[in-house]
């Protein structure tokens, strides 16, 4: 597989971390094989996918954790935590995926909005 292939597929590393989380662990083994790569576009793929992925997980987590401690299935915070996490957070994270994606397919480097700023 060559370096453009492995930047894009850090990218749509997020995509199925968002739909599936338990992919969070392969995202991981990603970052801590390149994240020192040589060349710049992959690494700077894979710090920003794993940056965001970890954000999207955090808030994953913690949205289920607080429905099944505190609040159960059957509340209002159920469905404004779903609400909120489908509606808000998927496509703000998914935009910068699909971003990256088509960006590192014309073999350009794409920093995320926020997340570009803390890796330089």
């Amino acid at each position: 597989m060559n370096l453009k292939m492995k930047s894009i597929l850090s990218h749509v590393f997020i995509i199925l971390n968002l739909l599936f989380p338990f992919v969070y662990p392969v995202l991981f083994i990603w970052w801590l094989k390149y994240k020192n790569a040589d060349d710049k576009m992959l690494s700077v793929s894979v710090k920003e996918a794993f940056i965001l992925g970890t954000v999207t997980f955090i808030i994953f987590t913690s949205l289920i954790t607080a429905v099944l401690v505190h609040y159960g299935f059957k509340s209002t915070f159920t469905l404004l935590a779903g609400e909120i996490y489908y509606m808000l957070i998927i496509p703000l994270s998914f935009f910068p995926a699909i971003m990256g994606i088509a960006r590192n397919n014309a073999e350009k480097i794409y920093y995320y909005p926020l997340i570009g700023r803390l890796i330089n």
